[in-house]
């Protein structure tokens, strides 16, 4: 047997013999009766596709033994144990369904298999859900003298020019990313300004604040006009250092400039055809009953505080369609609330509800946070899958920090150089200016396989140069640099 075979059945009879361990376990808490303990270990493993491991818990789901009993679950549990003929699954199932009219037992079968997919999806979910970490959870992020990050003011230089390259280099409007619906109308009021022929533009961006107090990753959230110079201007600011108990963190923060910056005698007074028609707009969404109405209401509500409000209304807004199941008012509202720190708990339940609905910025936020929140159990191997589900569907940043994971991870597990170069070759045109982007291009090349430090040293020098004009704090990078050369030009072969 050559190594490759050897190696691959090692890998095989570990991830069975773990996979064994968590049955043995669930077996154990359930001749115990500890039911709910066993419940969570069968539901941990239950992605292993392993017919006992459906089978029990069909059974729990009937019995309501450590759940409240659910006979369809119970079913659904039970199908996915007969279709592999296990035990006495199929005679379970055939008189559960026994007394279902025929005419409606295709519509049962279609409902069975589709459920069989979601709960298998669920189960994989739960696996990589954080853990919190409850001592941490009454406790605040801080940002120097300020309590919250709202309070810190964003420097931009929006004067003429800005005013003209910005307000009339499009007319078609401005992209945005997915998760925010509605307003197309924005695009059809021209401005009420009697000294200038411009448009009216706003740039809402979501961004991570590194430890260093940089403004990273800037991610447009709603934009309306051409934000290129806004974005520059927000990528420059420094903003107070985040931190926990005095330890440096990283932290998520949303910027609203340009007329979502505006109060409303400014507005009324420059746009006032807008403003009119915003109001005339929202008013239709408010007596809406419609979930997806409803998260368009708040946040408009939420973005142009010009509309007239009362405290709380985008909050109660955003909850309500999140608790009616739409997607992206579950990320908005736990997004919200995160931001706000007023109820970390809350927050990530609904960034995680939001990830499972396939929503590719709450899996990279949930990513985010089991790599930085101090209130979560950090851990990088379920931020890593969060972020590969992001990057499936395209997210840039994603990409980016998951390159990343597979070059400096410690856990050898998670250690995958070819991987890392995948990603950072398929951002390279969007992120070729990012300095992080850079640097984890010359760890690749002096991490791949036929290494070249040459390269390395050349790029890491780029990056370096890249973060110190963003004011970022490069210091471990020049320390990578300096360990590579000495005196900053003679190469070292050992690194």
């Amino acid at each position: 047997m050559n190594i490759i075979k050897i190696l691959f059945t090692l890998l095989v009879f570990v991830n069975f013999s773990v996979l064994a361990n968590n049955i043995k376990q669930a077996d154990s808490y359930f001749e115990q009766e500890k039911y709910s303990l066993a419940l969570n270990e069968y539901l941990s493993a239950a992605d292993s596709k392993e017919p006992k491991v459906y089978y029990q818990l069909g059974v729990m789901h009937y019995k309501g033994l450590g759940i409240e009993a659910d006979s369809f679950k119970a079913l659904v549990w039970f199908s996915l144990a007969a279709d592999k003929n296990y035990d006495n699954s199929v005679e379970i199932v055939n008189n559960l369904i026994a007394n279902v009219d025929p005419e409606e037992k295709s519509e049962i079968n279609a409902l069975i298999k589709s459920s069989q997919l979601l709960y298998t999806q669920q189960a994989v979910y739960r696996k990589y859900q954080p853990q919190l970490n409850e001592k941490n959870l009454k406790q605040r992020i801080k940002f120097d003298e300020y309590e919250n990050i709202s309070e810190v003011e964003i420097n931009t230089n929006e004067g003429v020019e800005d005013a003209l390259s910005m307000f009339m280099a499009t007319q078609s409007g401005g992209s945005s990313v997915e998760g925010f619906e509605g307003f197309t109308s924005y695009d059809t009021f021209a401005s009420d300004n009697e000294f200038s022929n411009t448009e009216p533009y706003f740039l809402i961006a979501d961004y991570d604040i590194a430890p260093d107090g940089s403004i990273r990753n800037i991610a447009q959230v709603k934009t309306r006009g051409s934000v290129k110079s806004a974005e520059f201007d927000l990528s420059m600011n420094n903003l107070p250092k985040p931190t926990f108990n005095d330890q440096g963190v990283s932290f998520i923060n949303r910027t609203y400039l340009g007329i979502a910056n505006y109060n409303r005698f400014r507005m009324r007074k420059e746009y006032s055809s807008l403003y009119k028609a915003m109001k005339n707009l929202t008013g239709k969404l408010s007596e809406s009953d419609s979930a997806k109405d409803q998260y368009s209401y708040g946040m408009a509500l939420m973005h142009f505080p010009w509309i007239s409000q009362e405290s709380g209304d985008v909050n109660k807004l955003l909850k309500g369609a999140a608790e009616s199941g739409y997607a992206l008012a579950k990320y908005e509202y736990g997004l919200k609330l995160y931001r706000e720190q007023k109820e970390p708990k809350q927050a990530i339940y609904w960034l995680l509800e939001a990830a499972k609905n396939d929503i590719s910025q709450a899996q990279y936020r949930l990513a985010r946070i089991l790599l930085d929140s101090p209130w979560v159990i950090h851990d990088e191997n379920k931020a890593l899958f969060w972020l590969e589900q992001a990057a499936s569907k395209g997210h840039i940043t994603s990409k980016l920090k998951s390159a990343e994971i597979k070059l400096l991870s410690t856990d050898e597990d998670l250690q995958d150089v070819k991987g890392a170069i995948v990603y950072l070759t398929e951002i390279d045109e969007l992120q070729n200016d990012n300095p992080e982007y850079k640097y984890l291009q010359a760890m690749a090349a002096a991490k791949k396989e036929n290494r070249e430090l040459t390269k390395a040293v050349r790029v890491i020098r780029v990056a370096i140069k890249l973060g110190k004009n963003l004011n970022w704090d490069v210091t471990s990078w020049q320390a990578q640099l300096n360990s590579w050369t000495s005196g900053g030009s003679v190469f070292v072969q050992d690194i």
